[in-house]
């Protein structure tokens, strides 16, 4: 594994250095064709030696990257001590400014003789300095502004993830208590019944929360995964109502390894048996499917008994329409789908045809 990582480092680190490489070519390449166009020269210029010239010169500026980086790093501007970084970063573009206009020039006077390069070294020099100076010293300050927004999206776009998950979490949290509440509330109005059934209950509702804290922190998780805990939490609710309730769940082979929002469906059986098996006496059915529909997957909660959620909003299912209350479970699940995936995603719930339905529809990734 370590070997694989390195491998993928350098992979990475070569890359880099062919884009860079790429960057400062065209940059080069785009100041050889100005120098080259320039009307205002008293005479044109060969198309070679302004190549050569801003190659080099460019080239330099790409090998001292790294330097720049490593500066802009060391020394933060915005930072409590800017007052100092921005003073070393100031002598550090004078410096490096004049080291690269040295580099360069002791270079092109060696192999080439292009433009002014037939005076000698130190009339060179002092020429390249009169020219290149205060044209190339702002390439630095372009580096380190480059760097330094780099810096800033990525921070941004961490804090911004983080946001996120923080209010996943959250959301995720909420269903616990709420769960909880309603769990222990049916085993209350049991104890008065039948004791056995209670107690055990409370002995599947103890195994039922170890499964919740055994659970990964990954917002999402297979559809399999999340099925087998909904399996669990109805064998609580079965020894409540025993054959009242009848479950019937139906997964399009495929689908098993396809990534659901982590305790999503939870809720909206839950949902289904307290607003409408627990309101009929006759008991009812629970009926789970999930299917591909091309990219997305498609998932289905619908109990076939009761009245399911006393009025209040509207949902979109085929049929004719009947207003539904959003309680804290329709509202939790629609609010984690929205941060989860945007505007990729369908949420839609409604009463019809005797039974109450809630669809999801969400991009299907396989783990």
């Amino acid at each position: 594994m370590r070997g694989a990582a390195r491998i993928i480092e350098r992979v990475k680190r070569a890359h880099l250095i062919l884009i860079g490489i790429a960057v400062w070519t065209v940059i080069a390449l785009y100041f050889a064709s100005q120098a080259y166009l320039n009307p205002a020269l008293r005479y044109k210029p060969r198309l070679a030696d302004v190549l050569q010239v801003n190659l080099v010169y460019y080239y330099l500026w790409g090998l001292s990257t790294p330097v720049v980086i490593w500066l802009g790093r060391r020394f933060p501007i915005p930072s409590k001590r800017w007052k100092r970084s921005l003073g070393v970063h100031i002598l550090a573009s004078l410096l490096l400014t004049a080291a690269q206009i040295v580099i360069a020039e002791s270079i092109l006077s060696t192999f080439s003789k292009a433009l002014y390069r037939t005076e000698g070294f130190a009339n060179n020099l002092q020429t390249a300095f009169r020219i290149n100076f205060h044209g190339s010293l702002p390439t630095y300050w372009l580096i380190l502004a480059v760097y330094l927004a780099a810096v800033y999206y990525r921070n941004a776009m961490r804090l911004e993830s983080q946001l996120s998950r923080a209010q996943l979490d959250a959301l995720k949290m909420q269903l616990n208590p709420h769960f909880l509440f309603n769990t222990l509330n049916s085993i209350s109005s049991l104890m008065y019944t039948d004791v056995d059934a209670a107690d055990a209950m409370l002995a599947r509702l103890s195994e039922f929360l170890r499964l919740t804290l055994d659970l990964p922190p990954e917002q999402e998780i297979a559809l399999e995964e999340e099925m087998d805990f909904v399996r669990r939490y109805l064998e609580i609710e079965r020894i409540r109502f025993e054959e009242r309730l009848h479950v019937d769940i139906d997964m399009e082979r495929g689908t098993e390894r396809a990534l659901v929002p982590s305790l999503a469906l939870q809720p909206l059986v839950e949902n289904a048996i307290h607003h409408g098996i627990a309101r009929n006496s006759a008991g009812g059915s629970i009926e789970i499917r999930a299917r591909r529909d091309e990219e997305f997957l498609r998932v289905t909660v619908r109990n076939g008994g009761g009245q399911a959620i006393p009025p209040v909003r509207t949902g979109k299912i085929a049929g004719p329409p009947q207003e539904v209350r959003e309680g804290i479970g329709l509202a939790n699940t629609r609010a984690r789908l929205k941060s989860l995936y945007g505007e990729r995603h369908r949420f839609t719930y409604g009463v019809y045809d005797g039974g109450f339905e809630v669809e999801m529809l969400i991009p299907c990734f396989a783990r």
